[in-house]
C-alpha cells in the first residue's frame, strides 16, 4: 500500500510523462498529471484512451513499432528498458512524436511482467530540429555534387578554349567559332550558378 501511494505521488509531481500499465489488461494503472495537460485530455478520458496500449490515440503508422517494444518487454523482461518513438494524438487533432522508455515494474508468479513503468517525453522540438538538419545536408549534398559536376564541365570548356586561343592566336579563321563557344560554357557556369546560390537559400 505504501509502494503505491508512493508511486502515485511521484505520478503527479513528475515534469515528464510517467505512466504505470497493466501489462496483461492492456490498461493504465496510474497517470502523471503532466501527461494529460501536455495532450489535453482529462483524466477520465486520458484513462478510457488507455484501453487497449492506447490503441485509439497512437498513430496507426507507429502502432506496430510500440507493439514490438512491448513484446520485447514482455519476452525479456530482464533488459533494462526499451525505448521508442511514435506520434500520439492530442485531444485537438494534433499528433506530437514522443519518446517512450518502458521499463518492468513486477513480475507475477512465472516471472513474466505484470506492470510496466512508461516514461514519456514530448520530442516534437527534437524532431522538427532534425529535419531542418537534414534539409540543410541535403543542400549541401547538392551543391557539392553541383561542384564537383556541373560546374567543371563548363570551366573545362573555357580553360581549354583559352588554351586553343593562345595557341592558335586570336586572329585565326576559328575566332567567332571560339568566341561563340565561350559565350556559351560562359551562359551554363552562370546559370549553374544562380542554380547553386538559390539552394543556399
Amino acid at each position: 500500500m505504501k509502494d503505491e501511494l508512493l508511486l502515485q505521488t511521484i505520478c503527479k509531481v513528475s515534469p515528464v510523462s510517467i505512466r504505470v500499465i497493466d501489462i496483461k489488461n492492456r490498461e493504465l494503472i496510474c497517470n502523471c498529471e503532466w501527461a494529460t495537460e501536455q495532450l489535453g485530455y482529462s483524466e477520465e478520458e486520458f484513462f478510457a484512451l488507455s484501453h487497449n496500449l492506447f490503441e485509439k490515440i497512437v498513430h496507426p503508422d507507429d502502432r506496430p513499432i510500440q507493439l514490438k517494444a512491448y513484446e520485447s518487454v514482455f519476452e525479456q523482461p530482464e533488459t533494462p528498458f526499451q525505448e521508442f518513438t511514435i506520434r500520439i494524438l492530442k485531444k485537438n487533432g494534433i499528433y506530437d512524436h514522443v519518446q517512450i522508455r518502458l521499463a518492468v515494474l513486477a513480475l507475477d508468479e512465472v516471472k513474466k511482467p505484470k506492470t510496466v513503468l512508461s516514461i514519456a517525453t514530448n520530442v516534437e522540438e527534437v524532431i522538427a530540429l532534425k529535419e531542418r538538419i537534414e534539409r540543410q545536408v541535403n543542400k549541401l549534398d547538392l551543391i557539392s555534387f553541383k561542384n564537383s559536376h556541373d560546374l567543371r564541365g563548363p570551366v573545362a570548356s573555357i580553360l581549354g578554349l583559352v588554351q586553343l586561343i593562345e595557341h592558335d592566336g586570336f586572329d585565326g579563321a576559328h575566332a567567332k567559332e571560339i568566341i561563340d563557344c565561350l559565350k556559351r560554357a560562359v551562359i551554363k557556369l552562370d546559370a549553374v550558378i544562380h542554380e547553386i546560390n538559390a539552394q543556399c537559400i
